[in-house]
């Protein structure tokens, strides 16, 4: 019997490897250059300056991160080996990845990354980091390849924080080489390398080949090229113009989908569209006039003609694939009697004029909101701008409103504290409430979720009682190829990551 047995099981094993060798197997091809169209140009290359999300999508591949997240938004470790979290959550010990290499060839280590964390938060550089690292109080170099982050409070997010800009490390070589003109000439860990960069041309970056994951990356080299036009982009990437695309326009993504030889992956994401109000200028200095606006709008209506039905409204900066919104909230929806009534209240009753600038890409909502806001009396003209001078508008606060969004974080403190906070660095709507500050800074510290939960339902509420922005849409994120691109890997924070990308020979 176990003769035959064993006969049985030789058989079965033989029919098994048959089967497997009729599997068609797909090797990483080496080599060919990807094409990436996006809908901006880059707006620099350091990191710890940037505030537009189309830079972080050539960070990605040109800075090594701490640490990085999956697709299901679990932190996994990237220049971080491995970590230890110690006295309540204030103390951090990271255990640093040996062997890992700078482009220009200097080594990373643990005296890096602290001159990276007091880059970062040095007063001089007015970096935006600074605002998303607050807690840090001090960063001690053990030994070269650990290091102890010391925090003044306890700090949930933390981690999070340093799987995007927060979290890239720069050269400090290169920083020292090349001072105000680093942004020119970044130099990262990443798989591949800054080549070259025309301005509203194309930026290039080329295979690392000291990258310390063997055999990585597969691309000789990546040009990302800004078409700021979505008509347009589309047409490049339905031409083979180009091999993959960034930011489709939600009318052509029906027809991206029956188009041959595309791909079209569509999953929820963390950005957040919406208005911001300059809380320090007239007339958006009045709480009840930007209530107004609040009920003005309707979100239900700019969902459906002007991303055709995808994604979801917004009342809050929190979207639907993150566990801090607050679905029991029903405040958002358009209700012109009250928003007549918070006119009123005012002292504009017959409504007021102002001036929004948004993105030539956004007309169609643009369009939209101003009529709905005609018929409160309320005139919006709409001034269109190019997405550099917009950013620079925002910065400077040079709006009274202005029409931007933000790619969110997966933590839901990337998404609001740097807005909402009065200290927040990207908060230039000047809004400042001592209880929203309060709420905040406690959401940060609490580190049982269903407590942070109660909390940012409490901040989607006060922010919908004060107005700053008036959040209009969360996007579905929506990402086009060609077929013979292999290995992408989609996750909700929208990042193009390469690495491990190649072209199928055609």
């Amino acid at each position: 019997m176990a003769g035959r047995r064993r006969t049985v099981l030789l058989a079965v094993l033989a029919s098994v490897g048959v089967l497997l060798a009729a599997v068609p197997t797909f090797a990483q091809v080496r080599g060919g250059t990807l094409r990436i169209a996006m809908d901006a140009d880059n707006t620099t290359m350091d990191p710890h300056l940037s505030t537009a999300a189309v830079d972080r999508q050539v960070y990605n591949n040109v800075y090594g991160k701490l640490f990085d997240i999956d697709a299901k938004f679990g932190i996994v470790p990237q220049l971080v080996q491995s970590w230890e979290v110690k006295s309540g959550g204030l103390v951090y010990v990271f255990k640093l990845r040996r062997g890992v290499k700078f482009h220009d060839g200097t080594d990373f280590n643990a005296d890096l990354v602290k001159w990276n964390f007091d880059r970062m938060r040095d007063p001089a550089l007015a970096s935006p980091r600074r605002s998303e690292i607050a807690p840090v109080k001090d960063v001690k170099v053990v030994d070269p390849f650990t290091v102890e982050i010391m925090l003044s409070t306890p700090f949930a997010p933390f981690l999070s924080v340093l799987t995007d800009r927060a979290g890239m490390m720069v050269s400090k070589a290169a920083v020292e080489k090349f001072k105000d003109d680093y942004a020119r000439n970044p130099v990262g860990t990443g798989p591949f390398r800054f080549a070259e960069w025309v301005k509203d041309d194309h930026l290039t970056i080329k295979r690392f080949d000291g990258y310390w994951e063997k055999g990585l990356p597969y691309l000789d080299e990546v040009i990302y090229r800004p078409i700021p036009d979505p008509s347009v982009r589309f047409t490049a990437m339905r031409t083979g113009q180009v091999d993959f695309m960034h930011q489709i326009a939600p009318k052509d993504v029906a027809q991206a989908k029956g188009e041959k030889g595309l791909k079209v992956s569509e999953i929820p994401s963390l950005w957040w569209q919406g208005m911001h109000l300059n809380n320090q200028v007239a007339p958006f200095n009045n709480k009840a006039i930007r209530q107004a606006m609040w009920y003005a709008v309707d979100r239900q209506v700019i969902q459906r003609v002007a991303y055709q039905g995808l994604g979801s409204p917004a009342w809050s900066p929190f979207p639907s694939s993150m566990w801090a919104q607050d679905t029991d909230f029903s405040d958002w929806r358009r209700d012109p009697a009250k928003a007549k009534a918070k006119l009123a209240e005012g002292g504009m009753p017959n409504g007021f004029s102002f001036t929004i600038k948004g993105l030539p890409a956004q007309i169609q909502e643009l369009q939209i909101t101003q009529a709905q806001l005609k018929e409160l009396g309320v005139d919006m003209k709409i001034e269109q701008l190019e997405f550099g001078k917009l950013l620079a508008d925002l910065n400077s606060h040079n709006f009274v409103a202005l029409r931007i969004g933000w790619s969110g974080r997966p933590d839901p403190d990337g998404n609001a504290h740097v807005f909402l906070h009065s200290k927040g660095g990207l908060n230039r709507v000047r809004y400042s409430n001592p209880k929203m500050d309060e709420l905040l800074d406690a959401a940060r510290s609490e580190g049982d979720q269903a407590k942070r939960k109660a909390l940012y339902a409490q901040v989607t509420r006060l922010a919908a009682e004060d107005a700053p922005y008036i959040w209009i849409h969360h996007d579905a994120e929506v990402k086009v190829w060609g077929e013979h691109l292999k290995g992408f890997e989609h996750i909700s924070d929208g990042m193009i990551r390469v690495k491990g990308v190649w072209l199928e020979k055609k």
